[in-house]
């Protein structure tokens, strides 16, 4: 048989706000027992995608955003439309896990939807609120375990042949226990409207302001942001329960790392090195995390009890003193008063050494400031001529694509009728250079001059779609060029 596009519609099961780039969306995708479109995935299936879960990890979840965005919430659908499907990723599956609901096994998926999009997510809520929050999910089948005397459809896992390529909000589900359950937004409001003059959570941070050192002036992020996705990656969130892991609060952020201290133990603070790649603050393996103590004092330098001795001693000369006033004839007590002055010089001398060696770490980081300054302007300079030499490419480039325009132009130009050569959707195929696109309107005409496509009547609410092109009309890469992940 044909490959065929298969989609099931569901009812979102539980939604939970994450943090401030995302929010974390759970429901079943499908379960075994027969669908209202007469379609009974197997156990096999259900576990197979389970057990290869990393393979599945990633795909996206899609909607019309602009029918999301304008409220036609009961417009919703694939948006097939010559043999595209034209929807928005809004999100990505990061899990999946089996369930027993209602006696049927589920498979269950946690997704993450990218909070960049704030009126998709106030939709998506507003959708959940009326209890009409959807999806439908897609498969492609490329056979069926079997076809039973009453028309279900049964598909297995088929050695991993038979795939789950993605889920979209729609308008109408086919799972009949796919309502939504749950629903915790109350911080969402806090994430994407306006903060100002709104207190941050009680537990953010353990209650506790992060001190900001430098700026960042070469990435598109700044402290504040930096700070915030530290946070999540040192008290991680739980996709299946919605509940934070609370490891370390953070004291200081700079511009190349971070100061943090234990959540639970006092005083016990870690110095994080981190690296920002596409927006993505990146953190330091913990064997580079450097251990110390309040101020940051590098583990092995007992500064409390150099204090603590210093008083002491302090505590004690105030008192011989005072005695050598009332015995100005006492030798012993001089003696010991000498002792104890020398005893101070000594720890006056330890702290004379220890603010030698802060200084020099502050010329050092003045010196690594400057060397960094200079690196900046020489990528500047890098980056202005890679600009100029731009410039001379894209001429050239564009001298290249109105050559191979012309040569497409006049190869289609007899094989295609001359008014489907001028419509502007050919046109437009022919200005993009998609000669996979024209070979298939090639074989499409050739097709309606030879045979009547029949049309399917029966009116059910599967998306089936051939994934696998005739093998004598088109080249193998447009398979895979055609195979959408919605």
């Amino acid at each position: 048989m044909k490959n065929e596009r298969i989609s099931i519609k569901n009812k979102t099961f539980e939604l939970n706000e994450s943090n401030d780039i995302y929010m974390t969306l759970n429901f079943p995708i499908l379960s075994n027992d027969v669908n209202y479109n007469n379609l009974q995935f197997t156990d096999d299936f259900i576990n197979g995608i389970v057990e290869n879960k990393e393979k599945y990890i990633g795909i996206p979840l899609v909607v019309n955003r602009e029918k999301l965005e304008s409220a036609e919430y009961d417009k919703l659908g694939h948006e097939l439309k010559n043999g595209q499907l034209l929807t928005d990723q809004v999100g990505s599956h990061v899990d999946f896990w089996t369930e027993e609901i209602d006696g049927a096994l589920c498979l269950m998926s946690s997704i993450r939807v990218m909070k960049r999009f704030p009126n998709v997510c106030n939709a998506i809520i507003e959708l959940y609120d009326n209890g009409d929050l959807e999806s439908s999910c897609e498969v492609l089948v490329s056979e069926y375990l079997e076809i039973t005397e009453d028309k279900v459809r049964k598909v297995h896992y088929n050695g991993g042949k038979n795939v789950y390529i993605g889920s979209a909000i729609v308008s109408e589900p086919a799972e009949t226990r796919s309502r939504a359950t749950l629903l915790v937004a109350e911080a969402y409001e806090k994430d994407i409207e306006e903060k100002e003059g709104n207190s941050l959570p009680k537990n953010f941070n353990k209650g506790n302001n992060i001190s900001y050192h430098g700026s960042l002036e070469i990435n598109a992020l700044k402290l504040e942001d930096v700070s915030n996705q530290i946070y999540n990656k040192l008290n991680p969130i739980d996709a299946k329960t919605g509940d934070r892991k609370y490891n370390f609060w953070i004291r200081d952020i700079f511009v190349e790392y971070t100061i943090v201290e234990d959540w639970d133990n006092y005083k016990e603070l870690y110095k994080i090195p981190y690296s920002i790649v596409n927006d993505e603050v990146i953190l330091a393996e913990k064997p580079q995390w450097q251990k110390g103590y309040l101020g940051f004092v590098p583990e092995g330098l007992n500064m409390d009890q150099l204090q603590l001795e210093m008083v002491e001693l302090n505590t004690e000369i105030t008192k011989l003193k005072e005695e050598v006033h009332s015995h100005m004839n006492n030798e012993e007590l001089q003696a010991e008063l000498s002792t104890k002055e020398v005893e101070i010089a000594e720890f006056i001398t330890k702290v004379d050494d220890l603010e030698k060696k802060v200084k020099e770490l502050s010329e050092t980081i003045v010196s690594q400031e400057s060397t960094k300054k200079e690196l900046e302007e020489k990528v500047t300079e890098l980056n202005t001529a890679i600009e100029e030499l731009s410039k001379y490419k894209e001429q050239v480039e564009t001298a290249e694509k109105e050559a191979k325009v012309k040569e497409i132009n006049e190869k289609y130009s007899k094989l295609l009728p001359e008014e489907v050569l001028n419509a502007e959707t050919t046109q437009s195929l022919i200005n993009e250079l998609d000669v996979a696109e024209l070979n298939e309107l090639v074989v499409n005409e050739v097709a309606k001059q030879k045979n009547e496509i029949e049309v399917n009547q029966k009116g059910d609410s599967d998306v089936l779609i051939s994934s696998k092109q005739p093998e004598n009309l088109l080249p193998s890469d447009i398979v895979s060029k055609y195979d959408l992940s919605i």
